[in-house]
C-alpha cells in the first residue's frame, strides 16, 4: 500500500489555489488505488475551503498540525483540545504586542483573530478570520494557537520560551508562524495514528511526504521517502530524501 501525505500552503496551495497539474495528479495517484492525506496545520473550515473550489478530495486529513485526523468528508476521527487555562493565559499575555496577530481555530467555523499588532492585512494563509477577545475563548475549544509574527523571529523565540516555561504543550517554527498544539501531537503522531485507526501495519506501507517548511519534520522523519522543495529553509531541505521541483512531478514518478 502507497499512501502520500501533503502539506498545504507552499506545498500543493499557492497564492488562494491549486494549481490544475497538482489536482490532476492526486487525482490520479488515488485512482490507482493509493491514499492521499492532507497534513496540515489547517483547520477544517480552511482545508475544506482550500480544496473543495479545485475538485481535490483526499481521503483522510491530518489536521491542526496532527491534532484532529478526519475522513474524506471532513468527519472527525479524532481530536484534542487544548487547555482553556493555557489558551485563556497565552492571549492575555500576547494581547497588544506589536508586530504579532494571534489566531485560535476550532473545530468549527472560519479561524479567529484574538490579539492583532501587525498593521495592514493579515496574511495570505488565514483569510477573513473573525475577531475574538481572549475573554470569548473561554467558552470555546481552541484546537490550535497560532501567533503570527512576519520577519520576527526573535519575537517568535520569545513567545516560545515564555510558552515553553509556563505549560506542557507541543509548539511548532512555521515560516512566520509559531503553532501551539496539545503536548505531544504533530503531523507524524497525527498519520502514526490513523494508521493504527486503519489496522494498517507501519511496515505493511509505503509512506511518502510532501511538505515545504519545520512543522513538516515530524512527518518526514515517519517517511519512507520525504520529498521538499528549493523555497524551503535550507534545515528542512537538509532533512528530507529528496528536494524537488514540485509535487506533480515527483508524484508521477512514484
Amino acid at each position: 500500500m502507497k499512501i502520500a501525505a501533503f502539506d498545504m500552503d507552499g506545498t500543493i496551495y499557492f497564492d488562494g489555489k491549486i494549481p490544475e497539474e497538482i489536482a490532476q495528479s492526486i487525482a490520479r495517484w488515488r485512482a490507482e488505488g493509493n491514499i492521499a492525506i492532507a497534513a496540515t496545520g489547517k483547520s477544517i473550515h480552511s482545508a475544506r475551503t482550500s480544496l473543495d473550489p479545485f475538485g481535490v478530495t483526499m481521503d483522510y486529513g491530518v489536521l491542526y498540525n496532527g491534532t484532529v485526523v478526519t475522513d474524506s468528508a471532513f468527519e472527525v476521527l479524532y481530536e484534542e483540545h487544548l487547555p482553556q487555562d493555557a489558551v485563556a493565559a497565552i492571549a492575555r499575555h500576547l494581547e497588544g504586542i506589536d508586530g504579532l496577530n494571534l489566531y485560535c481555530t476550532m473545530l468549527e467555523g472560519a479561524d479567529g483573530l484574538v490579539c492583532r499588532g501587525v498593521s495592514g492585512p493579515t496574511n495570505h494563509i488565514i483569510s477573513n478570520p473573525r475577531p475574538m477577545g481572549w475573554q470569548q475563548l473561554m467558552h470555546e475549544q481552541v484546537v490550535l494557537l497560532t501567533a503570527w509574527a512576519p520577519d520576527r523571529r526573535d519575537l517568535q523565540r520569545e513567545v516560545d520560551e515564555w510558552v515553553t516555561a509556563h505549560f506542557d504543550l507541543e509548539t511548532s517554527h512555521n515560516v512566520g508562524f509559531y503553532d501551539i498544539m496539545p503536548p505531544g501531537h504533530n503531523k507524524g503522531w497525527g498519520i502514526s495514528w490513523l494508521l493504527k485507526h486503519l489496522g494498517i501495519e507501519r511496515d505493511a506501507v509505503e509512506l511518502y511526504t510532501f511538505g515545504d517548511s519545520f512543522n513538516d519534520l515530524p512527518m518526514h522523519a515517519l517517511a519512507d521517502v520525504s520529498f521538499s522543495f528549493p523555497w524551503a529553509p535550507a534545515p528542512v531541505r537538509e532533512q528530507v530524501t529528496h528536494v524537488v521541483l514540485g509535487v506533480a512531478q515527483a508524484l508521477e514518478e512514484l
